[in-house]
């Protein structure tokens, strides 16, 4: 049997094409979460067409996401009893089934790196999707590119997303899937944009900030939030509500900033709900490494307003990494529609790729 342990929307929606496809095959799988964000997740299985999970090991911190450094101990702690009081169980769900005991984990959030050690004390072969990403600089960001090396070490069979990923790794089993698992993701989302967003009439912009290195550096926000402020007044600009950067930019007393004519707040979207967004917008200013993905895949001018990207795709065509300067995000905003894609997409689906692959190794085995 196979058992996928998930904690955050990002990787649950970079496994749902591989989760999807063993649905289709009738492969079946159990589903474990650690619920970093408690308050996204059942909503976001529902929307994709997923079942909600077996085993909660925990739900955030007392039933929300996790925010802030403070609500992690709490969430690691309640994890832990969860597995020590799941663990026979764990076991039986995994020696279970047609095939042999697999614990699938995706990415580089802190439940990638439990996931994979849940994996390794209970005897399975464990397998990391969207291995080999680098930065090289252990503090940018910090601490996914801690999280990234700890979980190729500990795991066993090793899904890198293109060449240059597969050749950061040093040891277990490499198969590169030549893409990124978000690019069939994508293709799940449809064209229509949430009723609730009003779109303005003429072209516009999308801002999505939420990293703690840009909302801790209140200079650096200032800053950033200036140069974005300015530019709305020749283009709109909306403005994407993360929880914890409201709560930055009020705690800095940056929030009139955002009152600026052009600039126009929208709630957080679940993730097929914002791609159409995305799609209609006309480039975005993001410190998300996902954002730098998504726009690779549909062509997107995007600016990273990162020091570090642990990603290639898009970088010197539709992607500018800031470092975080100033000077290079009003430079980008000058010209955004001089940035795009020449690469060729590869060939074939990631997901497919990791299922036959899976299939052949003799893990994801069809039900009886």
């Amino acid at each position: 049997m196979i058992c996928v342990i998930y904690g955050t929307t990002g990787e649950l929606i970079k496994l749902a094409p591989v989760l999807r496809r063993f649905q289709d095959r009738k492969i079946g799988y159990a589903s474990v979460t650690t619920a970093q964000q408690a308050e996204q997740i059942p909503d976001l299985v529902s929307l994709l067409g997923l079942p909600q999970p077996e085993i909660w090991l925990a739900r955030g911190r007392r039933g929300r996401d996790l925010r802030r450094t403070a609500d992690v101990p709490g969430w690691l702690a309640t994890t832990a009893s969860n597995f020590f009081r799941e663990r026979s169980r764990l076991r039986q769900m995994l020696r279970s089934g047609n095939g042999k005991p697999l614990v699938l984990v995706q990415g580089d959030t802190m439940t990638t790196v439990i996931g994979a050690m849940i994996g390794r004390s209970l005897g399975a072969t464990v397998a990391h999707i969207e291995s080999g990403l680098r930065s090289w600089d252990l503090f940018n960001p910090f601490p996914e590119e801690l999280d990234r090396r700890l979980s190729s070490r500990v795991a066993d069979l090793l899904y890198a997303p293109g060449e240059w990923a597969a050749s950061n790794l040093r040891r277990g089993i490499i198969v590169d899937t030549g893409s990124n698992t978000i690019r069939d993701s994508l293709a799940m989302a449809d064209e229509m944009i949430d009723p609730s967003i009003a779109i303005p009439p003429q072209p516009f912009g999308l801002v999505s900030l939420h990293r703690f290195e840009l909302l801790t550096n209140r200079q650096l926000l200032a800053a950033t939030l200036e140069v974005l402020a300015d530019y709305a007044q020749h283009q709109p600009l909306l403005f994407i509500d993360h929880p914890v950067t409201v709560a930055a930019i009020e705690q800095h007393g940056l929030s009139s900033t955002l009152d600026r004519p052009g600039l126009r707040r929208i709630p957080r979207l679940p993730f097929l709900r914002f791609i159409p967004l995305l799609r209609r917008s006309d480039f975005i200013i993001t410190d998300s490494g996902g954002n730098q993905e998504e726009t690779f895949y549909l062509d997107i001018p995007c600016l990273v307003h990162r020091k570090r990207t642990e990603r290639r795709e898009g970088l010197g065509e539709n992607v500018v990494l800031s470092g975080h300067r100033i000077d290079a995000l009003r430079d980008f905003l000058a010209r955004p529609g001089e940035h795009r894609r020449r690469s060729p997409l590869p060939a074939g689906s990631p997901s497919q790729i990791i299922v036959d692959d899976l299939t052949a190794r003799g893990f994801a085995m069809p039900d009886s």
